[in-house]
């Protein structure tokens, strides 16, 4: 240990504890160079959300159905019943046989097909 040269005690220059806090806090202080991204950030996130905005908004632009689609889409979106349309109407009978109607048509294409078909 002897062949290690004597180290002296540190002495701190004249003042130095004095200037020390003010120093720390200047070199904590935020750049200002970038609190002008802030405002530009916020910005494009509003501009991005609005569009975002008017592009899911549904069109002002209303289709308009006639009586019998409108009806037809109440029927099959099983809304209304059959019953609920026949109590509307002022002539049921009229509706059900037109209902009968189209349906032999296709009863009778079906009854149709069957005898042209050989079961051999």
């Amino acid at each position: 240990m002897q062949k290690f040269p004597k180290i002296k005690d540190f002495k701190a220059p004249g003042g130095y504890f004095d200037t020390l806090p003010d120093k720390i806090i200047d070199r904590l202080q935020p750049q200002r160079s970038i609190g002008w991204m802030k405002y530009a950030a916020a910005a494009a996130l509003l501009v991005i959300s609005l569009g975002v905005w008017q592009l899911n908004t549904p069109s002002s632009q209303s289709v308009t159905l006639s009586m019998e689609e409108e009806v037809s889409l109440y029927i099959e979106s099983q809304y209304w019943t059959a019953e609920d349309v026949l109590g509307v109407v002022d002539n049921p009978e009229e509706i059900l046989d037109q209902i009968l109607a189209e349906e032999m048509v296709y009863e009778v294409d079906f009854i149709e097909e069957e005898e042209n078909q050989n079961w051999f």
